[in-house]
């Protein structure tokens, strides 16, 4: 599928019907495997209020758990928006990057740490997704954008 040129310089906020979120879910022990075992989770929700309580609504639906009062618990945490995540973000670009919905953390010189400004980003296989197809789309591109990134450090430091 061809892409117009600006495709991920327009905010992925635009691509939704609702405000995009991203929270961090530490499973609790009888979900996780075996180790403890935290999801990136995206969601919108129309509301900016209770945004929590929304989200465990959604989790207790889709993954069939009682997930009343995790907010409280410390289960779900670091509920941020896109707007949010993108003031926080570690890299200093042009603009609104997908890719900073998915920044974790920065620093080091291990292989979770990419590009000039060693920053970590969330895995595939912890991500999970509440949103819209086109949301999902632009979010998927992104994951997608940053397995390359990986790959490419991969064979730099091999190469160095």
């Amino acid at each position: 599928m061809n892409k117009p040129a600006n495709y991920l310089r327009q905010p992925v906020t635009l691509a939704g019907n609702a405000r995009l979120y991203r929270a961090i879910v530490s499973l609790p022990q009888q979900m996780a495997s075996g180790a403890p075992d935290e999801r990136i989770v995206f969601f919108e929700s129309k509301s900016e209020q209770g945004v929590g309580a929304y989200l465990e609504s959604v989790l207790e639906k889709v993954w069939c758990v009682d997930t009343k009062g995790w907010c409280e618990d410390g289960y779900i945490y670091n509920i941020n928006s896109a707007r949010e995540l993108h003031e926080q973000s570690l890299n200093d670009s042009d603009g609104p990057s997908d890719l900073m919905l998915f920044e974790t953390g920065g620093g080091g010189n291990g292989i979770e740490a990419i590009g000039p400004n060693r920053t970590h980003y969330a895995q595939t296989d912890v991500v999970d997704m509440f949103v819209t197809p086109r949301v999902a789309r632009r979010l998927r591109d992104a994951l997608d954008a940053i397995e390359l990134a990986r790959a490419d450090e991969a064979r730099r430091r091999k190469a160095g």
